[in-house]
């Protein structure tokens, strides 16, 4: 895999954000009992990247230079304080190897306290990757399932006091 970053979105970036999010809610929508609908100009009805990030930030994952895809993270948890990982999108062709746990390991490196994360129950990939992850990397998580409009949920919650790899090593690959 070519050189990769975090590139914190900026406001001035919102409109590239709103045309991923267009991709992920293509991307995701097979997994939904009740999909997500278009609105009259063939766009998908998804909150907007203004609204995404109103309260909480985000990054695009970048690949040589390129967009491979975007992070959301908000400080709505169950915890008193920590972050929630919101939305995780990779385009397809970086969904191979090990590149997702990279990727995410350098979100780590951007992260304190309590860590929340919400992967569909029917996203069977996403989940092992993420299952897999956990059972090597973190000492300590816990799971719990949910729903949220007819869909069902795992939510991870761990501290990032438990992560058993050096996470500070990923931080030169934050801009």
């Amino acid at each position: 895999m070519n050189a990769y970053i975090l590139k914190k979105i900026s406001p001035l970036q919102l409109h590239i954000l709103d045309n991923m999010l267009q991709l992920y809610a293509h991307d995701i929508n097979k997994y939904f009992q009740y999909p997500v609908r278009m609105d009259d100009n063939g766009r998908y009805r998804v909150r907007s990247a203004e609204k995404n990030l109103s309260d909480g930030w985000g990054y695009f994952i970048m690949v040589s230079c390129e967009y491979a895809g975007f992070v959301l993270l908000n400080h709505k948890t169950k915890a008193q304080e920590g972050a929630f990982i919101s939305e995780f999108f990779l385009l397809p062709r970086y969904r191979k190897g090990s590149f997702f746990k990279t990727v995410i390991a350098t979100l780590f490196s951007t992260l304190e306290g309590t860590v929340e994360y919400r992967i569909l129950k029917k996203n069977k990939r996403a989940l092992a990757v993420f299952v897999d992850l956990a059972k090597r990397f973190i000492k300590d998580y816990q799971t719990v399932d949910e729903q949220e409009y007819g869909e069902e949920y795992h939510r991870f919650t761990f501290d990032m006091a438990n992560i058993t790899y050096d996470v500070t090593k990923y931080k030169t690959h934050v801009k």
